[in-house]
């Protein structure tokens, strides 16, 4: 099955944070570009790269922002789980400060 462009949420099962969801904004044909790049020039400083992870750094932020809008408490989620990185954590329990 192919990935598919737009959000992806999985529900935290497991552990202290167990109940929250992770977040991840999904642009499959820009990674893929970016790793076709990568492998190709074997220069892991390749423009399509770096486009690729600014991409999701500016995702991350609007979704946290649009999350905590909300009335959600949400993080970058590698504060949660490092392997995480790049994706949105929403906790379970705690109401958003901001």
């Amino acid at each position: 099955m192919a990935i598919q462009p737009g959000v992806w949420v999985e529900v935290d099962s497991q552990g202290e944070y167990a109940g929250g969801l992770y977040v991840r904004w999904s642009a499959p044909e820009l990674g893929e570009a970016g790793l076709r790049a990568v492998a190709e020039r074997k220069d892991p400083a390749a423009p399509e790269w770096k486009r690729y992870a600014e991409v999701v750094l500016l995702m991350q932020t609007a979704l946290i922002g649009i999350l905590r809008l909300a009335g959600f408490s949400a993080s970058q989620a590698e504060e949660i789980n490092y392997v995480a990185e790049g994706d949105v954590y929403v906790h379970a329990d705690t109401p958003s400060s901001s």
